[in-house]
C-alpha cells in the first residue's frame, strides 16, 4: 500500500509540474528523430571539433540531478528519501597548437556525499574526471588520466534520467588510463591501457571498443582484459541500436565476464537503492565475485515532442548464485534541451541466493521523481 501511494504521488507531481510548463518545451522543441541519444560522450572524445584560433577556450559546465525516491525493501525504515542522482561540475579547457590539433584538459567533481545517495551542505566534492589529451581531427585523439572507460563509452551507458542502471557489468570510470580514439566515416574505434599500481604488473588492464553506424542502426562491441595478479579474466560486451521510425528507439545488450575477472570485484553495475544507517549499504543486486556472470537486457523508447516514455527488462545472472530480473519504466518530460523531469519505477525479482542484504531478504522496488538541469 505504501509503495502504491508513493508511486501515485510521484506520478501526480510529475504530471502537475509538466502541465504548468508547456510553453518552455514549445520554445525549444527537442529533436524526435531518435528516442534517446546513444553516443554523445563517445563523439566528444572520438570526433572533436578543434578550435580555429589560438586562444584558450575554457568552458565551465555542470549538471544538477536532484529528486527523491521511495524504496520498498520490506523493512521498517522504508520511506521517501531525498537523493542526488550523480550531480557534477567541471571545467574543460582547449588550446589550438596546430592545424586541426589541440591540447585539452578536463577536471570534473561529483557533488553527492560519501554515502553515495545525498547532496549535503558542507559536504566535500569527489573527483570524477581529471585528464589531459591531444586531439587531432586527422589522426585521432589521445588522453591520459582519470576518465570514462572505453567499455562504458561503447556498450555500458545508461538509458534513464538518473544516469544509473541496475543491470550493467564493469565500471564507469577509472584512474591512470591511456586511451586512444579514432573515427572515420561510419566507424569509431577506441583502445586503452592502464598502469595503476606498483604490483608487479606494469599494464594492469587492456580495453578495446568499436562502433559502426548504419544510420538506421548501430552496432557496438567492447572488451576488457584483466592483467592484475593471478586472476586475468575477461569482460566483453555487445550492444545494438535500431531506429525504425522517427521517435522510436530499440536496443539490446549482452555483457559476459569470466569467473576470474576480478579487477572490479564482480561489477559496479549495481546501484544503491537506499541508505539505511542501521544496515549500511543495501544493493538491490548483490555482486557475486568469483563466479561467471552475465547481464542481458532489451530496451524500447518512444518520444514525441517533449514527451518520452521508455522501459527496460534485464537479467543479471551468476552461474552459481542465480538470477536477478529487473523491470523498469520511466516517463520523461523534456522541458528544453537543457532540462528534463522524470518519474520512474523499477522492481527486482531475485532468486534466493541473490537476495539483497536487507533485513527482509525480499526483492526490492524503487519509485523515483527527479529533475535534471545541465548548464
Amino acid at each position: 500500500m505504501n509503495k502504491a501511494r508513493a508511486a501515485t504521488a510521484a506520478a501526480v507531481c510529475c504530471v502537475a509540474f509538466a502541465g504548468v510548463v508547456p510553453s518552455v518545451a514549445a520554445q525549444t522543441p527537442p529533436s524526435t528523430s531518435q528516442g534517446v541519444a546513444t553516443s554523445d560522450t563517445l563523439k566528444g572524445v572520438a570526433a572533436p571539433v578543434v578550435p580555429r584560433d589560438d586562444e584558450f577556450q575554457v568552458d565551465f559546465y555542470g549538471s544538477l540531478r536532484l529528486g527523491m525516491d521511495y524504496v520498498d525493501a520490506g523493512t521498517p525504515d522504508d520511506a521517501i528519501n531525498g537523493r542526488d542522482f550523480l550531480s557534477r561540475v567541471g571545467i574543460n579547457a582547449r588550446k589550438r597548437i596546430g592545424d586541426g590539433v589541440a591540447l585539452v584538459g578536463t577536471v570534473e567533481y561529483g557533488l553527492r556525499s560519501d554515502n553515495l545517495v545525498d547532496l549535503q551542505q558542507n559536504g566535500d566534492p569527489t573527483l570524477r574526471l581529471g585528464y589531459v589529451g591531444l586531439q587531432s581531427e586527422k589522426y585521432g585523439s589521445l588522453y591520459y588520466g582519470s576518465q570514462s572507460m572505453v567499455f562504458h563509452r561503447f556498450v555500458r551507458g545508461s538509458y534513464f534520467g538518473d544516469g544509473l542502471d541496475s543491470v550493467r557489468l564493469g565500471s564507469i570510470r577509472d584512474d591512470d588510463m591511456l586511451q586512444y580514439y579514432y573515427s572515420t566515416g561510419n566507424l569509431t574505434v577506441g583502445a586503452a591501457v592502464q598502469s595503476e599500481r606498483q604490483d608487479g604488473d606494469s599494464l594492469d588492464q587492456f580495453q578495446l571498443g568499436a562502433e559502426y553506424d548504419f544510420k538506421i542502426a548501430k552496432l557496438q562491441v567492447a572488451a576488457i582484459k584483466d592483467n592484475q595478479g593471478i586472476n586475468t579474466g575477461t569482460l566483453w560486451g555487445v550492444r545494438g541500436w535500431i531506429y525504425p521510425v522517427d521517435g522510436v528507439t530499440l536496443s539490446a545488450y549482452r555483457h559476459q565476464q569470466t569467473e576470474d575477472f576480478d579487477i572490479y570485484r564482480g561489477s559496479t553495475g549495481t546501484i544503491r537503492l537506499r541508505d539505511a544507517e542501521t544496515e549500511g549499504r543495501v544493493d538491490g543486486i548483490p555482486n557475486c565475485p568469483g563466479q561467471s556472470r552475465s547481464a542481458t537486457g532489451v530496451y524500447a523508447s518512444y518520444r514525441t515532442g517533449g514527451n518520452q516514455i521508455h522501459g527496460r527488462f534485464a537479467v543479471d545472472s551468476c552461474d552459481v548464485s542465480g538470477n536477478v530480473k529487473s523491470y523498469k519504466i520511466e516517463y520523461m518530460r523534456h522541458l528544453s534541451k537543457d532540462a528534463r523531469l522524470w518519474v520512474g519505477y523499477e522492481t527486482l525479482d531475485n532468486d534466493p541466493l541473490r537476495a539483497p542484504a536487507s533485513s527482509s531478504g525480499d526483492s526490492m522496488s524503487q519509485v523515483e521523481l527527479g529533475v535534471r538541469y545541465d548548464f
